[in-house]
């Protein structure tokens, strides 16, 4: 079979993304999704669960669906991208991976994530100039870029820079696997501002989460009820008063100027105050909600990490039979039943997280242990 592959969020699957499956699915004999669980990587839960995400994303267009493990998901986007190639290509069994750009064309990509992952001298010591001087990791690889030549259209760009992330990956780990990029258009990354039917997934979260309908702009599928930070903040402020200087250091990407700051931080009084207070030009704010997530979850688990296992979330027919495939060709088990997985220390750490998700809900422990995905027809 001829395969083609997305990293993806789906939070929550919305018209942007049925356009960029849309646009690759009928070159391909299936279409697979590695997808973000119940927290994201921008440090903060999913706003419909991943069950639910999944589901929407098949009947979206897409065949099958499998986990991007939460040690790689709520982690930095060098170790994000790093986490879902390393886990696609242990499938092996997947010819392309499709993303989309701002710049959309895959060759000023390449060449940005060619200078970064061999790092050449000028740019290594470039950087480690720019984050001696303070400035944050993604201002210093930005900059970074700009003086080894990498045009500023290129970096200044979101998905163009997750794109360079892919590409990195695929070089470091020495991938069969090709990159592929259809150029963005409509709303930019994180806008408010709409075109067409094609809005932001951060525009679609602040409709649904302000009481207004968002369906011109996602799918209509049943989704489960939506989950919102807000939700979250007395458990995180708990973790934050209760934790050490230790405990912050056991959590992946926090340094130890970090922990002592968090532990500063731990005499404010609500969750957003101790972002505020822990927030500098070296640390952003996606990091700092991170490290804090980590610390409620309990991860002390390195994001460089090998996979253990390639987990499935939904699959159609088509999807059903790549399943097949990977469980002939796979380096990893493939799981859809996750009973066998519980001495995994990964998936551990995936089951608390769902445990945790689930508390506004009102919904019982266990939830990764009793689902079992059903084909959508």
């Amino acid at each position: 079979m001829k395969l083609c592959a997305t990293v993806a969020e789906f939070n929550p699957f919305h018209n942007g993304h049925k356009y960029l499956v849309d646009n690759f699915k009928d070159k391909y004999d299936g279409t697979i999704a590695i997808m973000s669980g119940n927290f994201v990587q921008r440090g903060a839960p999913s706003i419909y669960n991943k069950f639910s995400r999944a589901h929407a994303a098949v009947e979206g267009g897409v065949d099958l669906v499998i986990e991007l493990p939460l040690i790689y998901a709520l982690s930095s986007a060098e170790t994000f991208a790093l986490g879902a190639i390393k886990t696609l290509n242990a499938t092996n069994c997947i010819d392309t991976l499709f993303f989309g750009s701002e710049k959309g064309e895959i060759y000023p990509l390449r060449a940005a994530a060619e200078i970064s992952a061999n790092e050449t001298d000028v740019f290594r010591e470039t950087l480690k100039e720019k984050l001696s001087a303070g400035l944050s990791y993604p201002k210093a690889l930005g900059e970074s870029y700009h003086l080894v030549g990498i045009e500023d259209d290129v970096i200044s760009s979101p998905n163009n820079i997750l794109g360079i992330e892919y590409i990195k990956a695929l070089i470091k780990t020495n991938s069969p696997i090709k990159p592929a990029t259809l150029k963005r258009f409509g709303a930019s990354h994180d806008s408010s501002v709409t075109s067409q039917s094609i809005a932001s997934a951060s525009h679609v979260r602040a409709l649904i989460e302000s009481g207004n309908l968002a369906n011109d702009y996602i799918p209509q599928f049943s989704y489960s009820s939506p989950v919102f930070d807000r939700h979250f903040s007395d458990i995180i402020l708990y973790a934050v008063k209760s934790a050490t200087y230790d405990d912050f250091l056991s959590i992946p990407d926090c340094s130890e100027s970090l922990a002592s700051r968090f532990v500063s931080a731990s005499a404010e009084t609500t969750t957003e105050a101790v972002i505020s207070s822990v927030k500098s030009k070296n640390f952003t704010e996606s990091r700092i909600r991170r490290i804090l997530w980590n610390l409620v979850l309990k991860n002390s688990i390195s994001p460089l990490t090998d996979p253990t296992y390639i987990r499935v979330l939904a699959q159609n027919k088509r999807g059903s039979q790549i399943i097949s495939c990977m469980k002939e060709r796979s380096s990893l088990p493939v799981i859809q039943k996750c009973a066998r997985l519980k001495d995994d220390e990964i998936f551990r750490v995936e089951a608390r997280a769902t445990d945790i998700y689930n508390i506004p809900l009102n919904l019982p422990s266990g939830e990764e242990y009793r689902y079992s995905p059903v084909p959508i027809l």
